[in-house]
C-alpha cells in the first residue's frame, strides 16, 4: 500500500468517531487489557485477537459487540476496525468495518476466508473521520470465520490498486460465542 494513503488511512483513523461500538466504548481505539476490565458500564473481556465490550444492562441481558483493531505492522498505526455483534433488527450477526478516507467508494468491499470466495458488500456511509461499511454474515460464513485463520477485507484505492488488509481470526470462535444471543 502507497505510505500516503497508509497515512492517510492512519490519520483517519485515528480520528474517527465509530458509530456503533462508541455506544458501548468510550476508548474503542484503546489498546486491549488483559483479562476482564470495567468501567462506565462496560466490561471488556480479551479472547486472544479479539476484543469483547459488554454494556451493563440491569433490565436484562448486556449487548455485547466484539472487535479488532487492525495496524500497521510496521508502526502499530490504525488502518481499519472490524466489529461483529448482533444487531436486534436481524437474525444473523452482522460485521461492520470502519475504514478511514481514501478508498474508492463504488466497487465496495471484499470478504474472504483464508483465500475462500469472497463476499462484496457496499459502504453504508462516509463521513469526514472515515467510511463504515455492514455485511450479515450468514451462518455459513460464520462458520467459515470460525474455523479459519484469517480473513482478508479488500478495497480499492483512489489510483485503482487493490488494498487486502488481514483480520486475523485468532480468538473469533470463543468471542463469537461469548457474544451470541
Amino acid at each position: 500500500m502507497p505510505h500516503s494513503l497508509t497515512q492517510n488511512l492512519s490519520q483517519n483513523l485515528g480520528r474517527m468517531g465509530l458509530l456503533s461500538i462508541l455506544v458501548l466504548s468510550p476508548n474503542a481505539f484503546s489498546q486491549q487489557q488483559a483479562g476482564v476490565a470495567s468501567g462506565n458500564d462496560v466490561t471488556t473481556e480479551s479472547f486472544q485477537d479479539w476484543e469483547v465490550r459488554c454494556q451493563r444492562n440491569a433490565a436484562g441481558p448486556a449487548p455485547c459487540a466484539m472487535s479488532q483493531l487492525v495496524t500497521q505492522p510496521d508502526s502499530d498505526q490504525p488502518l481499519m476496525q472490524v466489529i461483529l455483534d448482533y444487531p436486534p433488527q436481524i437474525n444473523d450477526p452482522a460485521m461492520s468495518f470502519f475504514v478511514p478516507l481514501g478508498v474508492r467508494l463504488a466497487p465496495g468491499l471484499q470478504l474472504s476466508v483464508d483465500n475462500g470466495e469472497p463476499i462484496q458488500f457496499p459502504y453504508q456511509v462516509c463521513q469526514e473521520q472515515g467510511c463504515r461499511a455492514d455485511v450479515p454474515i450468514e451462518p455459513s460464513m460464520l462458520q467459515q470465520l470460525r474455523s479459519g485463520n484469517t480473513a482478508t477485507l479488500s478495497m480499492i484505492d483512489p489510483r485503482g490498486d487493490r488494498m487486502d488488509l488481514e483480520i486475523s481470526l485468532i480468538g473469533f470462535t470463543d468471542a463469537s460465542a461469548r457474544i451470541a444471543p
